[in-house]
């Protein structure tokens, strides 16, 4: 089975238990940047609806619960590479693409998982390095 390497608001459809279509077949990946700037949004959102936080304060109870504890203790099933693992990677890469940290997270996660990437925004840059090393891309729709 091919890995799916999951950015922030794809991770938050899943963990809202939503089916994303595109992601069928696949075992789920995402990084450590994405996951962190999800709980961010989340869990510091009081008040606020926005792009990340907003459709898990529309579910109702007791979705809404199920979804903020996967969140906060992403399941199994969903990989998490190890920045120990990835910063050579990221060192290497870095001689070669210039990356903000979350995106060279996430080539370097792709490049060590051999898989492929699914955004939900153009990130010209990052697709760029995806496709010089080798790595496949798909933009989608975050309900996909």
């Amino acid at each position: 089975m091919s890995t799916a390497l999951v950015d922030d608001r794809l991770l938050a459809a899943v963990l809202r238990g939503e089916r994303v279509r595109v992601l069928r077949g696949h075992d789920l990946a995402t990084t450590g940047c994405w996951y962190v700037r999800l709980c961010g949004a989340v869990m510091s959102a009081a008040g606020r609806t926005g792009t990340l936080s907003g459709p898990f304060r529309n579910l109702p109870e007791p979705e809404r619960t199920a979804a903020l504890t996967a969140v906060t203790q992403l399941p199994p099933t969903i990989e998490l590479v190890s920045l120990r693992e990835l910063a050579p990677t990221i060192g290497i890469l870095r001689q070669r693409h210039d990356l903000n940290l979350l995106s060279i997270e996430a080539l370097a996660s792709a490049v060590t998982l051999g898989a492929t990437v699914f955004l939900t925004a153009d990130t010209p840059r990052l697709q760029q390095a995806l496709k010089a090393e080798g790595c496949g891309w798909h933009r989608v729709d975050p309900t996909g």
